[in-house]
């Protein structure tokens, strides 16, 4: 069940909130919304300290006194599709589509996450919609999969650029069920190595994004200096299956349960 209304830049650190939202991602990663109530009950001084760096960089500069919408950006399939081939725009629609993404799911997601940005005011609800939209052109650009060791090294190279607390928290909960459900497979490898190419990486946060769409996919990822996740890749397609057996199995419990539920 979802706890009530919250509100994400908040100053005080809940970690009880955080384990129960936690616990019911892990249930079901799909789960987006308790990762946004894991970060809030966690993160609201990191985010605020995030924001103000933002606010001061010439991109955030111009972001939120024009009211830029990186998303509005995102879900223009038509300027996307007419971007050059292997540019990151095209690339990320590609992506997208192949994957059953988009902007609308996510964003329709966090409005109905329960967040409420009375206090913290429309600039930083712009910031954090910002960011987090850019998860899917991390995908593009690091090459991470989906699948479940794809999400955790992908956490773990954007937790170099976030400074979150509860990505830590959610990276290594995520590692310690992985370790049952995906046998033989080096996660933790996987994920060091996706923390030292965060690391090594350019400003992800703060980069212009609405100006990289247009740049070959190749290019942004030389200047944002984005290495190539060579474990990862390398045991990308056991972790596929692994992953595809898993949602099966758990589509197969919950439709058992609405049966044993229904009878």
């Amino acid at each position: 069940m979802t706890e009530a209304a919250y509100e994400p830049f908040g100053t005080k650190v809940r970690p009880l909130k955080a384990m129960a939202a936690l616990r019911r991602f892990l249930r079901c990663k799909e789960a987006t919304h308790e990762v946004f109530r894991l970060i809030s009950a966690l993160d609201g001084p990191v985010a605020e300290r995030k924001f103000k760096a933002f606010k001061a960089s010439p991109v955030g500069e111009r972001v939120l006194s024009e009211k830029s919408d990186l998303s509005a950006a995102l879900a223009n399939r038509r300027a996307l599709s007419s971007l050059p081939v292997g540019s990151l725009g095209r690339d990320y629609l590609e992506f997208t589509l192949r994957e059953g993404l988009s902007p609308e799911g996510f964003q329709k997601e966090m409005d109905e996450s329960g967040e409420n940005f009375t206090r913290a005011g429309e600039d930083r609800q712009r910031y954090i919609y910002r960011v987090r939209h850019t998860h899917d052109l991390f995908h593009v650009l690091t090459g991470y999969g989906r699948d479940f060791i794809g999400e955790l090294s992908l956490l773990a190279f954007t937790r170099q650029h976030s400074h979150s607390r509860a990505l830590i928290l959610l990276i290594l909960g995520g590692y310690l069920k992985s370790r049952r459900d995906y046998p033989g497979i080096p996660i933790w490898s996987c994920i060091r190595e996706g923390a030292k190419l965060g690391k090594a990486s350019g400003d992800m946060f703060n980069a212009d994004w609405e100006t990289l769409l247009t740049k070959p996919t190749g290019l942004v990822r030389q200047t944002l200096n984005i290495g190539v996740p060579r474990r990862y890749l390398a045991i990308q397609n056991a972790a596929d299956t692994l992953d595809r057996r898993y949602r099966e199995e758990l589509s197969a419990a919950r439709l058992a349960a609405l049966v044993e539920k229904a009878a």
